[in-house]
């Protein structure tokens, strides 16, 4: 069997492509052939190379002054600035090299794509629903969903797709209601990087060393619990509302610490997320209890995340949530919003609390009943660290790799099934 496995964006060593390589690897050792394409704007023409043992092709999708022409005006229309480039080069390829199945991450840009390609020379669709792509929050600057003309165009794209497989049972069902046939739409989560999981060995003592190295290393009080935001600055992401929390937190007699890493966004009408965040702090008075410390270095993180006592994910609208997953693999229990797709796993689990959406009073409720029980703590903390390997990008690869089964003409190695 033989897979093109379509991305906008490929880098081996970019943490958010970390996770493709490790499932492309997974079916590589099971004796499926997998290949990367990738768009790359400024690149005169194809660009095959070999990265870690996996064939990755990058598009010429902006070379020359026609195809940038052609960009612009098919943008004016779609909100994706290499559409025509994009459509243009996937042809081609697919034209020249023979595939069993496509897999496209995103409807949209790349499921439409994929789709405008000749019937004839084209593999069957696996699309994957990573959630931007079809999610709808325009009062906070997310979701290609949110634009007309894209939404018109998803119902078509879906029909034109062998299978879609969305990330969480909360993507598949928007799908659903976006006109996707229910037969075709299977939930199956993105998994997490095998450096996400502890070394074997203690995990308290992991647990105890991180937290005296993060405290020192921002200068917290060590006597008062880290609850953590690890996530880009989006507004999307509802750190606005981990902020909102503070205060109740307080009349509800705990005093957290807001440790909330990543790097800030600006949007049109948020501007600078993270300054945005800084003044919501002052306003409310818990400048003192929120700690905006930019990005760290993926190597990093599960420090951070081993050190907090609480993991929190107050996200307005998000398909799924790998934060939860990796928090949950060294035992730090989850606070998450039901509008989170990670939240239905952690409900069936057990291994945090899921509040609503928009509410500091309900995050800090959550707060509240985790960090003034220890034994409920512990029982969340021990859940999450078994809900954990499910996440596995052996075992999601397999996930994959048995939803395509089902597609025919994908003759899947046995192995890789068992």
């Amino acid at each position: 069997m033989r897979v093109l496995y379509c991305i906008p964006r490929y880098d081996s060593a970019a943490m958010g492509n970390r996770i493709h390589t490790e499932v492309i690897a997974e079916w590589h050792r099971h004796g499926v052939q997998a290949e990367v394409l990738a768009l790359a704007a400024g690149i005169p023409g194809l660009r095959t190379t070999v990265e870690e043992g996996i064939t990755v092709h990058r598009l010429p999708v902006s070379a020359g002054a026609v195809l940038k022409a052609a960009n612009r005006m098919v943008a004016a229309l779609l909100p994706y600035p290499y559409l025509a480039g994009a459509a243009l080069h996937y042809r081609r390829l697919i034209a020249r090299r023979r595939y069993d199945l496509a897999h496209i991450e995103t409807a949209f840009p790349l499921g439409l794509v994929a789709a405008l390609a000749p019937r004839a020379s084209s593999p069957p669709l696996a699309i994957t629903l990573p959630g931007a792509d079809i999610m709808a929050e325009p009062e906070f600057d997310y979701g290609y969903g949110r634009f007309r003309a894209v939404r018109a165009l998803l119902p078509w794209v879906f029909r034109r797709a062998a299978v879609l497989r969305a990330d969480s049972p909360q993507i598949r069902e928007l799908a659903i209601r976006l006109g996707a046939n229910p037969r075709k739409v299977a939930a199956i989560p993105y998994n997490i990087t095998a450096d996400s999981f502890p070394p074997p060995g203690d995990l308290a003592e992991l647990r105890r060393r991180s937290r005296s190295a993060i405290v020192a290393r921002h200068g917290l009080d060590p006597d008062r619990p880290i609850v953590l935001s690890l996530n880009r600055l989006h507004p999307f992401k509802g750190i606005a509302y981990l902020v909102d929390a503070l205060p109740h937190a307080q009349r509800l007699g705990v005093r957290p610490q807001a440790l909330i890493v990543g790097p800030s966004r600006v949007t049109p009408r948020f501007g600078d997320y993270g300054a945005y965040l800084r003044e919501r702090a002052a306003r409310l008075g818990v400048s003192a209890d929120v700690h905006l410390v930019g990005a760290v270095p993926h190597a990093e993180t599960i420090a951070y995340l081993a050190a907090a006592e609480v993991a929190v994910v107050p996200s307005v609208a998000e398909s799924f949530s790998r934060v939860v997953v990796e928090a949950a693999a060294v035992g730090t229990p989850a606070v998450v919003t039901r509008t989170t797709g990670v939240s239905d796993y952690v409900a069936a689990s057990d291994a945090g609390y899921v509040v609503d959406p928009r509410s500091g009073a309900s995050i800090a409720e959550a707060l509240h009943a985790l960090l003034t029980n220890s034994e409920r703590w512990a029982v969340c903390s021990s859940r999450a660290v078994a809900m954990a390997p499910a996440f596995s990008s052996a075992r999601i690869a397999g996930d994959l790799l048995r939803l395509y089964s089902a597609v025919p003409g994908c003759a899947v190695p046995a192995p890789a099934l068992a």
